[in-house]
């Protein structure tokens, strides 16, 4: 763990002088290689041979072949400069703190309230290599904004009589380590802190997805662990683990910095001592090759023994160009489950499951097939689901009771993503 000193240097030297970029080593908590450092990994080259191979070219248009093609090149380009995880650096800015925070609805039906805390922008240090917001991408610079406290004061003011939640954060890793070396993790609950302290009867709450581990929880700034200042305010605080299903070694390239499910587990179970409702995991992305029910036995046992009572699970979804970076990964460890991994996004049939951004959904058959035996393994340890509305209303189509699988999670109040809205103040209603 970094000394306090060191921590409190990286924030305290720029808050009294007109900011500028300011390059800042960091050394990660949590690292494990990422394909450059893995034992004979060679780039997987995807073309009409592969695909023929695979026993998929009959199924792919030739618009999806070319962006196989494109996504294979530029996959081998990252590879080669060694661009597949951020740099150890990161840099300060500032922003503006009148404007305000973008709303979080992707698809037009999300039904909760929520506004977005992301105090960077850029790479993310956890550098998953599915990343929703990068597109796996990794080499824009992490931006940290050493002033995003006062953009996040000046909203709460604003919200101080609205019933929603402060999400912490969809666009980057809440607790990465720049927000950590900088201390702007620590500043944002300072200042919901200050508010609630000001507003005691605010309804606004908080919404962590984290895959954090109690190492970064006790990073200290300025005297404070962010264990310390979650603690203050405890029952104002959601805090979900982000853990996909997947194998160790698979999920050990694909999430380079975060830290092992254990350690996320772990967390969720000392901030429920602390307090905070931390009782739900997201359960993405799901990898197709690897929901075998063997798999996902042993993953729901996993989240039951720590006190998990539901789950958001959600399918992975990208742009084709970037499922290439996935495939390279399970080529080089299980070679024969690509056209596996393939089969499903790439169909000309399939081609309309969009999400947002062009992401690229799997065919819905598959994902509802694969989602009964999801929910079947989570009846039996007692775990209910919560799901996307959009995942609903696609996959309803080809499963009516999908519909309704999460009717009781519902009435134990989680919506959407997992939002607990019996959080919110009993006199302003849910959200």
């Amino acid at each position: 763990m970094p000394p306090e000193t060191n921590l409190a240097a990286h924030s305290d030297s720029n808050s009294k002088q007109a900011p500028m970029p300011v390059h800042t080593l960091f050394s990660y908590i949590a690292h494990r290689p990422d394909c450059t450092e893995l034992k004979g990994f060679v780039p997987l080259k995807i073309d009409s041979k592969l695909l023929i191979n695979l026993g998929l070219d009959y199924e792919i248009t030739p618009d999806v072949a070319s962006r196989l093609e494109i996504g294979s090149e530029w996959f081998r380009k990252l590879y080669e400069n060694n661009n597949l995880t951020p740099g150890d650096h990161f840099e300060e800015a500032l922003t503006d703190p009148g404007e305000p925070l973008e709303i979080h609805n992707y698809t037009g039906l999300c039904p909760t309230n929520v506004l977005e805390v992301s105090p960077s922008s850029g790479s993310c240090a956890v550098a998953c290599q599915y990343c929703l917001v990068t597109d796996g991408n990794h080499v824009k610079p992490i931006t940290v904004y050493t002033n995003y406290a006062d953009r996040l004061a000046n909203s709460l003011e604003e919200n101080r009589q609205k019933a929603l939640f402060y999400y912490f954060s969809p666009k980057t890793e809440a607790f990465s380590e720049p927000h950590l070396y900088n201390g702007i993790a620590h500043d944002i609950f300072r200042t919901f802190i200050s508010h609630f302290n000001k507003y005691p009867d605010s309804p606004v709450r908080i919404f962590i997805a984290t895959k954090a581990g109690p190492k970064h929880l006790q990073v200290m700034h300025k005297g404070d662990t962010l264990f310390s200042l979650m603690g203050k305010i405890a029952s104002k605080i959601q805090i979900n683990g982000s853990i996909g299903i997947m194998p160790h070694y698979l999920r050990d390239v694909l999430e380079p910095n975060a830290a092992s499910i254990e350690e996320r587990l772990e967390t969720l179970v000392q901030c429920r001592e602390l307090g905070m409702f931390a009782e739900s995991v997201l359960c993405q992305p799901l990898m197709l090759p690897y929901l075998t029910e063997e798999n996902i036995d042993r993953y729901m046992s996993h989240l039951a023994s720590a006190g998990i009572r539901n789950i958001k699970p959600e399918f992975l979804t990208t742009e084709i160009r970037n499922l290439v970076i996935l495939a390279n990964y399970i080529n080089h460890f299980d070679p024969e489950l690509i056209g596996e991994f393939f089969r499903p996004y790439l169909s000309g049939e399939n081609q309309n499951h969009i999400k947002q951004r062009s992401r690229l959904a799997p065919e819905r058959s598959i994902c509802v097939g694969y989602l009964e035996k999801i929910r079947n393994s989570a009846t039996e340890y007692g775990i209910t689901i919560s799901i996307c509305n959009w995942v609903k209303q696609e996959l309803g189509k080809n499963g009516e009771w999908v519909r309704s699988i999460d009717h009781d999670s519902a009435a134990n109040g989680y919506r959407c993503l997992g939002y607990q809205t019996a959080l919110f103040p009993e006199k302003n209603g849910t959200v």
